[in-house]
């Protein structure tokens, strides 16, 4: 169950990785656009001055600034603008983003096409159209870029002259040859970009399960075997970032244990004993969250609480120390567990380096007389605050008392 959430979490991770990625590219995408109207623009200017300065110009020069250089680059730029407003739209998906930014790069190419048709190698600009949907991995956005792309072509070839030196497939039998060849090479750019995908995919979904089994072995190498809590390697990597980082109060670290362990193992045997441990470990989980609980070593556990004053820390100390009396253990119905806190605050004076040593010395203190919470005060004279858990006074009167005293004699960890 925790492998298959911890699974879970990973792959959400890395996707949201991916969905970043896709974010970059569209972003590049939409820049290779632009960059490729501002060439095309200096293309048709350049190609002015040589055309007026040459016999070819069959047109006044104002006409043909016109015609083949203003209509074609103010066409491009509302696709541009069209572009820009949909990949600042925030309540769009990725997937609407990218269908669009890359329909308007087959649009222009439309537009250019169409515009310089007599230049039938201008229809190799589609081709980058479609090739540049297979970042995206997706099957469906190359197919309708392609379908579109092949179909604009067509429609233009067949339908539009805006360039009176265009040749037409009807009367010319060179040109009709040029474009079947000109829709045979689309239509296996499509063939290609699909299958690039195909492969593209597999090659993902192989690199997110590596990912994947590679997280869930670094989380196994923190984690507890036998309680599933965070281990001492986790603690101390918690540490070494809370100390390099810079802690921030409120923060409180504490150290729990439960009283006379060794004792449940003797008299009960492992197996219970490590029930106990799963428990109390579970209770932990429960009243700090997941993230805070750590099992230091045997019956030990560390506790690392961000956001949270000293007095709610004590309160919730008292609610695992009430629910680890009431718990239950199947084969020993007698077995009343409880356990000792030994809590301090983070300061700037002490840092994070010191936390460990001082909820040990308040654990210290809480330990000589069994269930009760210690807080570290290193200010006042009196180092430590005890707490005694306000739901168990009715039940133990005797902080020493055992708590099988049928079964056990007294005797210390």
């Amino acid at each position: 169950m925790e492998e298959t959430k911890q699974h879970k979490l990973h792959i959400e991770a890395i996707r949201s990785d991916l969905s970043r990625i896709m974010d970059e590219w569209l972003r590049l995408h939409f820049r290779l656009t632009a960059v490729f109207v501002a060439v095309a623009f200096v293309v048709e200017c350049l190609m002015a001055f040589v055309i007026a300065n040459s016999d070819i110009l069959n047109t006044t020069i104002g006409r043909y600034i016109f015609k083949f250089i203003a209509v074609p680059s103010g066409l491009a730029g509302l696709c541009l603008l069209t572009g820009l407003y949909t990949l600042y739209k925030k309540n769009l998906s990725q997937k609407t983003k990218a269908y669009v930014v890359s329909l308007l790069f087959a649009q222009i190419c439309f537009i250019y096409y169409t515009v310089h048709s007599a230049f039938f190698t201008v229809y190799s600009l589609y081709a980058f159209a479609i090739f540049l949907t297979t970042t995206y991995a997706d099957y469906r956005l190359t197919g309708v870029v392609s379908l579109y792309s092949i179909a604009s072509l067509a429609v233009s070839e067949l339908f539009f002259h805006w360039d009176i030196d265009k040749v037409s497939v009807f009367t010319d039998s060179n040109r009709l040859v040029d474009f079947i060849i000109a829709l045979s090479i689309l239509i296996a750019c499509s063939i290609i970009s699909i299958g690039t995908i195909r492969y593209e995919r597999r090659k993902n979904e192989a690199s997110l399960r590596r990912e994947v089994e590679r997280e869930l072995l670094k989380e196994s190498l923190r984690q507890d075997e036998l309680t599933g809590v965070y281990n001492r390697k986790a603690l101390h990597d918690a540490l070494r970032k809370l100390e390099q980082a810079g802690a921030k109060a409120p923060l409180v670290f504490g150290i729990a244990d439960i009283d006379r362990f060794k004792a449940v193992n003797d008299v009960y045997g492992h197996q219970i004993g490590d029930l106990c441990l799963i428990e109390f470990s579970c209770i932990l989980s429960e009243c700090f969250g997941e993230s805070a609980v750590y099992r230091y070593g045997g019956d030990e556990f560390c506790l690392i609480l961000h956001d949270i004053a000293i007095d709610e820390a004590v309160r919730l100390c008292e609610r695992a120390q009430a629910r680890l009396f009431r718990a239950e253990f199947a084969g020993a119905p007698d077995l009343k567990p409880t356990a000792c806190f030994g809590l301090t605050e983070f300061s700037e004076s002490g840092g994070a380096s010191r936390l460990f040593v001082q909820a040990d010395e308040a654990l210290y203190e809480s330990k000589k007389v069994r269930n009760a919470i210690h807080v570290y005060d290193g200010v006042s004279s009196a180092p430590f605050r005890q707490f005694v858990s306000e739901p168990l006074m009715d039940v133990i009167t005797d902080a020493s008392q055992e708590y099988f005293p049928d079964r056990v004699p007294a005797m210390d960890d």
